[in-house]
């Protein structure tokens, strides 16, 4: 078993950046397959924001209540501005229009370095083995099948 919430969803975080390094590198030289490699990225992302939503947020709204409420109503605002421009560069590209993804890597690693370096490095010290455990097992379900 993984021993922390952080290394799980650093890994996770790592993943999502990878995609999107390896999309960037098709965008230049082959457009339908940067395509693919974008809806590739967009999948992971989404399925990475369920994990938080539905596999951490709630249970950790459950476990430490009102504790925790303001960074959970933060990341998954930024989950929606992300996803938004994720949504607009898709569009983008059905159009064949090579996107500029600044903006989205601006956010996206901003909000994930908060993630890494703060929200789940104070989840593991928060929380005991037994509600960290209970995370990870449902972050697991998730993301390994």
């Amino acid at each position: 078993m993984e021993d922390s919430i952080e290394k799980l969803m650093f890994g996770e975080h790592e993943t999502i950046k990878k995609i999107l390094e390896y999309y960037e590198e098709l965008v230049n030289s082959n457009l339908p397959k940067a395509n693919e490699q974008f809806s590739k990225f967009k999948w992971v992302l989404e399925k990475h924001f369920f994990v938080e939503e539905k596999a951490i947020f709630v249970l950790l709204n459950r476990i430490r209540g009102e504790e925790q409420i303001s960074d959970i109503f933060n990341l998954m605002q930024e989950h929606g501005s992300i996803l938004e421009l994720v949504n607009n560069i898709e569009d983008g590209l059905k159009n064949n229009v090579k996107p500029n993804i600044t903006g989205l890597k601006m956010i996206l690693f901003r909000h994930a370095n908060f993630e890494d370096a703060v929200f789940y490095p104070n989840l593991d010290q928060l929380l005991n083995q037994q509600q960290k455990e209970e995370i990870i097992e449902r972050v697991k379900e998730i993301i390994r099948f």
